[in-house]
């Protein structure tokens, strides 16, 4: 998780403003750069200064960009991140002045909501989290600044696009229906199987004897012997009580080698021999299925949510465009200049 300023991500539902839903994957901040007080821009008379940029910017890129050798292609990549960061602090500093201008303000309870909000979902008790907001080099005054922008500047986008998010019946079966490899779910084996070990540290002799005895197991199924009772008899397997049976298998939960063997049997199909870790194995797949699948009804809210906020985002770059354009921004620094 990365707890640092640049990457809080607060994502709010419209019913609950003050709960987050998550932060984002782990980066590694910058480190402080010689020049701290640097003007990069002023926006509406407010100053930016450059090291306010490197620390948003910390994990937007800058920190792999400053690694690179120097030349062409690190200038690029360290300017890519100061302007991401840059187009991040103004919409910041242009939405805070809309929020005091309507008069939106956070409450010390919000804020606390949203901590332990982030507490929970990654199971830190409040030394823990201070730890890692150290770690990172920021104090949890700066997160709780942090955490009081973003809860503010959800609800000034409330406030200005309240009643404009609409998604019809029509709008979510045609998501559903033209994405239908997000709802399809994947194929799945029921699986049964006969496992012959090695011998432990008999060497090159010892494994042809498995082999061997895994081809007079193959020969008993072919003329037609039950597999559950085959495994049951011969198997070494965990599942040789249960007639070697596996149960339903999807792809990553099994040796790639032997995923790969099972997936390409047909259904009541027995595989030959397949080596594969200590041993050698023979399978046989049951039944075949499309597992993990929704039905339009089961996938409906959570294709409502989506679509919610793909629109709340439109609406959000619509207003930040709206208020840059009325904005006085002076840009001072070089790389932020496109």
């Amino acid at each position: 998780m990365n707890l640092s300023l640049a990457l809080l991500a607060v994502t709010l539902s419209s019913a609950a403003p003050a709960t987050p839903a998550a932060t984002t994957p782990p980066a590694t901040a910058a480190q402080p750069r010689r020049v701290l007080d640097r003007v990069a821009a002023i926006v509406n008379g407010d100053v930016v200064t450059l090291q306010e940029l490197e620390q948003r910017a910390a994990a937007l890129g800058l920190a792999a960009a400053d690694a690179l050798p120097a030349g062409p292609e690190r200038d690029r990549a360290r300017a890519e991140a100061l302007r991401r960061a840059f187009d991040q602090v103004v919409s910041d500093k242009l939405f805070a002045e809309k929020a005091k201008e309507l008069e939106i303000e956070v409450t010390e309870k919000q804020v606390d909501d949203a901590i332990e909000g982030v507490k929970k979902q990654n199971g830190f008790t409040d030394a823990q989290l201070e730890s890692a907001l150290a770690s990172e080099g920021y104090s949890m005054a700066d997160y709780r600044t942090r955490i009081r922008r973003e809860l503010q500047n959800f609800s000034l986008l409330q406030y200005k696009v309240a009643g404009k998010i609409k998604t019809s019946e029509e709008d979510l079966r045609n998501y559903y229906q033209s994405h239908p490899q997000e709802f399809d779910g994947e194929d799945e084996v029921r699986v049964r199987h006969i496992f012959i070990p090695f011998p432990e540290g008999g060497g090159k002799q010892a494994q042809a004897q498995a082999r061997a005895e895994g081809q007079r197991v193959l020969q008993r199924l072919k003329t037609g012997e039950d597999f559950g009772a085959v495994a049951k008899a011969v198997s070494r397997g965990p599942s040789a009580e249960e007639g070697g049976e596996l149960g339903w298998l999807k792809r990553g939960t099994i040796h790639r080698t032997l995923e790969d063997a099972a997936f390409a049997l047909k259904t009541g199909e027995i595989s030959g021999l397949v080596e594969a870790g200590p041993g050698v194995h023979i399978l046989k797949v049951e039944e075949r299925r499309r597992g993990g699948g929704k039905s339009f009804e089961q996938a409906r809210e959570e294709i409502r949510q989506r679509l919610g906020e793909e629109q709340a985002e439109n609406y959000r770059q619509q207003y930040v465009a709206e208020l840059r354009r009325d904005a006085l921004i002076d840009v001072k620094l070089p790389e932020l200049r496109p």
